[in-house]
């Protein structure tokens, strides 16, 4: 199949449409074939319901399924409410579970249930025990299916078994388990294949395999595989019994989730919004979010306030004051989306927090110090006024190191009260930056006002 570039998603969904104006469906039957599902399930979301459902209509099963599990989860719910119920069953049963899962997970509970009543009962027990986990765990993300063989099963047995076995998923590795199918250790499928057909595996099996429970974060699943290099990494239960696998294109979507996820909380956007979802619902879950940042700005208005007196004496402190707040702000941000990815990629301890704070503060005060002299002379050669240049450099100064400090220190707070630290620091460091940086530059000229003028 060929790949489709994001630009030619359009180009395609309008020659999907003008296949479904044809009489005969054959031409239009052999072009889905060629279209990857990923790209198929982009073309579909520029295409209205009906379009979309007469078009899943001529896709194979198996074909169906793959274009479902690459769908966003509004695209998805949108176009399985409009298929019946049967298709979708006859749809999740060709699917593997975990896909299968991740679909039945986004429909409402009633539609679900009707849905699992009509599959196989060993499809839907195995579908309905994935969904027991949590959404963002390993045993959420993982699959059942997975190739594990008897320690006591020679070399021969074993590749015998793999060869007849139905999975298509976990054969990076062959799993080792004993009589109570603990998982006792890995075999790479190489050592298998180059050792002696009468060699028992547990001779060649490497006990000290990577595993994670079942109710491991899947950030932490993502981080385990990174770090250790790993096409997949087995699930078990707290007694050590193999229950699944994890392969590395699951951990990839999941590393794309979570740092989807994290950019748009720290915009303060909802972690699964996309751009193809309806405007009241993007206004309801802004708007939310821009009013709790309304008391943050006040906070700032409030600091403002008290400078009254000095702004109608020198109404040129106004034309300076967006500076100094706007670049605290500016490094506010960068500051906190250092601090905020180190804390997701397990990169900032306890041990070294110290040295980071240390780190970011430095940074600061030599930016304050290069933004500020710049700033300054500007300030000098526009106003024709020395001290108000020295001021306004003061005042960069020290919204910088409180933007250094407030970036750095917001996001652990957050993570040690248990609370995303992607959430709320965007909002607490703006507001820090905002009122100290308004503190700094409007005090200072009130101290000096009278030399200012």
């Amino acid at each position: 199949m060929e790949p489709i570039e994001a630009e030619e998603t359009t180009g395609l969904a309008e020659e999907l449409r003008g296949h479904l104006a044809e009489p005969e469906a054959g031409r239009l039957r052999e072009r889905l074939a060629a279209i990857h599902p990923a790209d198929l399930a982009r073309a579909l979301r520029e295409l209205a319901v009906a379009e979309q459902v007469t078009l899943f209509r001529h896709l194979p099963r198996d074909q169906a399924g793959a274009v479902l599990a690459e769908m966003d989860d509004q695209s998805l719910l949108t176009l399985v409410q409009a298929l019946d119920q049967g298709e979708v069953s006859e749809i999740l049963d060709r699917m593997p579970p975990d896909e299968a899962a991740d679909v039945v997970e986004t429909l409402p509970e009633e539609q679900a249930e009707q849905i699992l009543d009509r599959l196989p009962e060993a499809e839907s027990e195995e579908i309905q025990g994935l969904l027991q986990y949590g959404e963002s765990t390993a045993g959420g993300i993982m699959t059942p299916d997975f190739v594990a063989v008897h320690e006591d099963m020679t070399v021969g047995q074993a590749l015998e078994h793999l060869r007849k076995s139905a999975s298509g998923e976990g054969a990076f590795y062959v799993y080792v388990v004993d009589d109570h199918e603990h998982l006792v250790g890995v075999a790479p499928l190489r050592r298998l294949i180059t050792a002696d057909p009468a060699t028992p595996v547990h001779a060649i099996r490497r006990p000290d395999v990577i595993s994670v429970t079942a109710d491991t974060d899947q950030e932490e699943v993502a981080r385990l595989v990174t770090k250790h290099n790993l096409l997949a990494v087995p699930v078990v239960s707290r007694e050590n019994r193999l229950l699944g696998t994890i392969t590395v294109d699951d951990v990839i979507d999941v590393i794309h989730e979570e740092a989807t996820e994290d950019i748009h909380k720290l915009g303060g956007v909802a972690g699964d919004e996309t751009v193809f979802d309806a405007p009241a619902r993007s206004v309801r879950r802004r708007l939310v979010w821009l009013l709790i940042n309304l008391p943050t700005a006040l906070v700032a208005a409030t600091v403002v306030g008290l400078f009254e007196e000095s702004i109608r004496a020198m109404a040129v402190l106004a034309a300076f004051m967006p500076v100094v707040a706007g670049i605290g702000g500016n490094a506010g941000i960068q500051t906190f989306t250092v601090i905020v990815r180190a804390i997701a990629l397990g990169d900032l301890t306890r041990a070294n927090t110290r040295k980071v704070l240390r780190r970011e503060v430095l940074i600061g005060l030599i930016n304050g110090a290069g933004i500020g002299a710049v700033a300054g002379l500007v300030a000098f050669l526009w106003k024709g006024n020395a001290l108000l240049g020295v001021v306004l450099g003061l005042a960069m100064v020290t919204n910088m190191v409180i933007a250094a400090l407030a970036g750095t220190l917001v996001p652990m707070a957050l993570r040690l009260l248990k609370l995303d630290p992607a959430v709320g620091t965007g909002v607490i460091v703006t507001a820090c930056t905002d009122s100290f940086g308004f503190l700094s530059f409007l005090g200072l000229a009130t101290l000096l006002l009278r030399f200012l003028q």
